[in-house]
């Protein structure tokens, strides 16, 4: 009896100073100033250059929707497999997927640059050659509009759910919460699978119209997958450092959240060189021009980064128990693959504009800094306003006791 009121009590206090943090006014200062940023970048950049402005902003764009999108990756999966050591870092996962409305919002502002960065949308493009670029019709600026709106609309609104019935079990405890969360959560993953694919062919593989990958969507996943896994990483860690998940998240949970990035380092690097090594054995005229613009030119250097921080560095930097463990090895390797996924995206999209050789000034920095502040203002927005781990959650407490 003693033992049990002493774990009550201890399992009390942890619930009890489950609060929201507290966000430094410094820190949401800064988070201003990189949003001023790039909104000057953006619009001073757009009056001279405005298809490297847009290409920039798309960059910025896929890259932080990602990150979102993988929050309530997270979720479902979590909620699927009836997980119980992510339980205490499922919030920060819905603090991910908080950023997706705002996704929304900014892509109106994609939308109209469509005629600056999408070839397929100006009539006279391939016409001379008796190219059909717009794929039977499938590539038109309203068919794009409403498939593109539709998406992330559909996306905002899975987070949003799951993110409901989670806040609301911080007060009632209710199990029927997360049946209700599992449920839906069978529906999400097929019609993410569908919907993200598409998305995908759509705002990046349509660069370049005449190109095509069947296995594009699941290489867009994998690298969705994996950034998200060591965004999610460094921000758990961080909160630890801070204290809102002292005494919550342990050497445990970090090994589990480890052991994730080691095994998709070795997917997306499988699923990479299987696009790579059918395109090359194939050896189709239709195909293999994508990747030799990506791999013979000096964007090749940009190829061979990505094979060190998304695969190498992670495969054999966390290939010890210990080195899961660690929380300096963790943040250096999360930061790396971090870089690794803003560089594979830079890789896929800047080439359409710039074949031959590597472009990278002000413009990309800025308008990346400012996806930045807003994703940070986001998350912090979220933390600031609800308890940092779900309390609520049946599994609460196995998690909170969890050992690898």
């Amino acid at each position: 009896m003693r033992a049990e009121a002493t774990r009550m009590d201890a399992l009390n206090a942890v619930k009890s100073s489950a609060g929201p943090i507290r966000v430094p006014l410094g820190v949401r200062a800064l988070f201003g100033i990189l949003m001023v940023i790039g909104l000057a970048t953006f619009l001073i950049e757009k009056a001279s250059d405005p298809t490297g402005t847009y290409a920039a902003f798309l960059l910025g764009y896929m890259y932080f929707l990602m990150l979102g999108l993988g929050g309530t990756f997270f979720i479902a999966i979590h909620y699927i497999t009836g997980a119980t050591w992510s339980v205490v870092v499922r919030r920060v996962a819905e603090g991910f997927g908080s950023y997706v409305p705002f996704a929304l919002v900014l892509l109106l502002v994609l939308l109209v640059g469509i005629p600056h960065i999408y070839v397929w949308s100006v009539p006279s493009a391939g016409g001379e050659h008796g190219i059909d670029i717009t794929k039977g019709g499938y590539l038109s600026i309203p068919r794009f509009t409403m498939r593109a709106v539709l998406f992330v609309t559909i996306w905002a609104l899975f987070g949003w759910y799951f993110r409901r019935n989670s806040l609301r079990q911080d007060q009632s405890g209710d199990p029927r919460l997360t049946k209700a969360s599992t449920k839906m959560s069978a529906l999400f993953f097929p019609v993410f699978a569908v919907t993200f694919t598409l998305f995908s062919f759509d705002l990046l593989m349509s660069l370049e119209p005449t190109w095509y990958s069947t296995i594009f969507g699941v290489y867009c996943w994998a690298g969705l997958w994996q950034s998200s896994l060591a965004a999610i990483t460094i921000v758990v860690v961080l909160l630890r450092r801070q204290g809102s998940l002292a005494g919550v998240v342990n050497r445990a949970h970090y090994w589990d959240l480890g052991k994730y990035m080691f095994a998709f380092s070795v997917f997306w690097m499988y699923i990479a060189f299987s696009q790579f090594m059918l395109i090359w054995y194939a050896n189709l005229p239709e195909e293999i021009g994508w990747m030799i613009k990506r791999t013979f030119t000096s964007w090749g250097a940009i190829g061979i980064a990505l094979m060190a921080l998304k695969f190498a560095i992670p495969f054999f930097g966390l290939m010890h128990q210990r080195a899961k463990e660690s929380e300096a090895v963790l943040l250096t390797i999360a930061g790396g693959i971090l870089i690794g996924q803003w560089l594979d995206l830079y890789w896929i999209i800047l080439p359409a504009f710039s074949p031959g050789a590597v472009v990278f000034g002000w413009t990309e920095i800025g308008v990346f800094l400012g996806f930045l502040g807003l994703f940070g203002w986001a998350l912090t927005r979220f933390y600031s306003r609800h308890p940092v781990t779900p309390v609520g959650d049946p599994f609460f407490e196995p998690s909170l006791r969890y050992h690898a």
